[in-house]
């Protein structure tokens, strides 16, 4: 909504306060303004570089909760923004001025043996949610961070490492529960109200509120096999030209990305490699290990590895095995992306012009091997447009707080901008920030549907 109110301004617009005082009866969660104990722990969010204040915090404890907090919203022209996980990079989680509601309370998960199915709530992580599928040797197609929000994950697409044998997260979406922006509780499934369980496949939030989701459940075995091998960055070109000639004879079951950073200080990294820059090669079979293992094996050999961390592991701890790079409100974080068809020796030139020209240590460089079951869904199928795409590259900046949020900024919008000539100017909208020649981009041609499905549910545009 355009014209969002001060606190100021709404308390004086409320009896001083009377309605302020009868939402917070009428709610079974918590009602937080600033000053509140807890509101500043609540606005928070992953990233470290967002820094935004809403008028108001509700935490919702139910779907009940979420219309009244939509009906205060409608009803004192509040903007409205959404918390999950809140580990979106651009932050969209938080807004100025509006009113956030938080339902990072809403826990619950269901699952449904018989049917090989899951109806989760917003709040859970997909740490939370693995924890519990993977007692039943199962799992739902989630991202390579652990605690990152199943809800905003899927809105966006979601990209795993089950993503070439089952899919995108939203790929596996059957139905869902999606509070729209008048409060009316829909039931949203390919045979009703098909444009929004269309749009929320992919096309990111703000068509409604996502009360439940319905998830496909994927058989997975107690362990898998991954690939962890870490070369000398001095060896990107031969490992990247042998990368490409095998990646595309990989099976579906095996998953891979390459990562171009700097080694840390630990001591799984030999003393005298600690600070060098490092090619990894991380992927996940999800199959039989043995075989997994074999499948890895030519990508363990192409070099002399700094060090081989490959081997069995399970499921749920190879899904946290990243989650210490990516520490809550502890780093500032800056992520574009772009889609690639192809590893050409151009392309693979300017990958490791941008890997030694990093401004953090902590920013990495990556490409991710695409296809497989992802390219089993027609484009029309779902809000995501980027099937049939060989790889994608993600540069992630990552820096600590006292370095320059405008030096790291304006290096990976030019690493972008350098690479765009090589691409179809297509970018992955999990990566992206909210401005609107960035949605375009990650939208792809359904950019126009989305709109339209957007004034259709949120006519006055009251989610942010």
């Amino acid at each position: 909504m355009e014209n969002s109110k001060t606190l100021s301004q709404l308390t004086s617009e409320t009896l001083a306060g009377k309605e302020l005082r009868d939402y917070k009866t009428a709610i079974k969660g918590n009602l937080l303004l600033p000053g509140d104990k807890d509101y500043e722990k609540s606005r928070k969010v992953w990233n470290g570089m967002i820094d935004r204040r809403p008028v108001m915090i509700t935490k919702c404890h139910n779907k009940r909760d979420i219309q009244k907090a939509l009906e205060f919203a409608r009803n004192h022209e509040l903007s409205v923004s959404v918390k999950g996980g809140g580990h979106h990079v651009a932050g969209t989680a938080v807004l100025d001025q509006g009113m956030m509601i938080d339902l990072s309370d809403m826990k619950d998960i269901r699952i449904d043996l018989e049917s090989r199915s899951v109806i989760v709530q917003p709040g859970v992580t997909w740490a939370e949610l693995d924890k519990e599928t993977e007692k039943h040797h199962f799992a739902v197609p989630g991202g390579v961070v652990s605690s990152t929000g199943v809800a905003g994950l899927t809105l966006g697409g979601g990209m795993g490492w089950l993503r070439r044998k089952y899919g995108l997260s939203c790929d596996n979406l059957l139905s869902a529960e999606v509070i729209s922006a008048r409060g009316e509780i829909l039931q949203v499934n390919e045979h009703s109200h098909s444009d929004l369980f269309w749009a929320i496949r992919g096309g990111g939030g703000g068509y409604g509120i996502v009360s439940s989701f319905h998830f496909k459940l994927c058989p997975l075995p107690p362990e898998v096999m991954v690939c962890m091998v870490f070369y000398p960055a001095t060896e990107t070109k031969k490992i990247l030209e042998f990368y490409r000639e095998l990646a595309p004879t990989l099976v579906e079951e095996a998953s891979t990305f390459l990562i171009y950073g700097t080694l840390p200080d630990e001591p799984f990294i030999p003393k005298e490699s600690h600070g060098e820059d490092y090619l990894l090669i991380a992927g996940m079979y999800a199959g039989d290990k043995k075989q997994g293992e074999r499948v890895f094996q030519p990508l363990r050999k192409i070099s002399k590895p700094i060090a081989d961390l490959s081997g069995p592991i399970k499921y749920t701890v190879w899904q946290t095995n990243f989650d210490a790079d990516y520490p809550k409100e502890k780093l500032n974080y800056y992520w574009k992306s772009l889609f690639l068809n192809e590893l050409s020796d151009q392309s693979i030139e300017k990958f490791i012009e941008l890997g030694k020209n990093r401004p953090s240590k902590l920013t990495t460089v990556d490409i991710w091997q695409l296809g497989g079951a992802i390219d089993k869904v027609r484009p029309s199928e779902s809000a995501y447009p980027h099937r049939n795409s060989g790889y994608l590259l993600g540069i992630e900046s990552n820096w600590e707080k006292h370095l320059s949020n405008d030096k790291n900024i304006a290096w990976t919008r030019l690493a972008v901008k350098n690479f765009l000539s090589l691409s179809e100017g297509h970018s992955y909208l999990n990566f992206e920030d909210e401005g609107p020649e960035n949605l375009k981009a990650a939208l792809g041609r359904h950019h126009l549907k989305l709109q339209e499905i957007k004034r259709q549910y949120d006519p006055d545009h009251i989610l942010f």
